[in-house]
């Protein structure tokens, strides 16, 4: 059977904490796809603001960085 999606490997394996209906685990996976066909992995650095988007970290395979409203 041909493979019609798979998960980019931006992404780890860590299940999504959002809650239903949010859209933060849909925008992760058009990043981590954009990261992939762009080639720029490795090149990516990810940064994050507070309240619940800067659980980002645990979910992609980049860079890191915090910073402050």
């Amino acid at each position: 059977m041909a493979v019609v999606f798979k998960k980019p490997s931006t992404l780890t394996d860590a299940p999504l904490h959002y809650c239903p209906g949010c859209t933060h685990g849909i925008i992760h996976r058009l990043v981590a796809e954009a990261i992939e066909e762009l080639g720029i992995d490795g090149k990516t650095v990810g940064v994050a603001s507070v309240g619940c988007s800067v659980m980002c970290y645990d979910y992609f395979k980049i860079g890191r960085a915090s910073c402050r409203e």
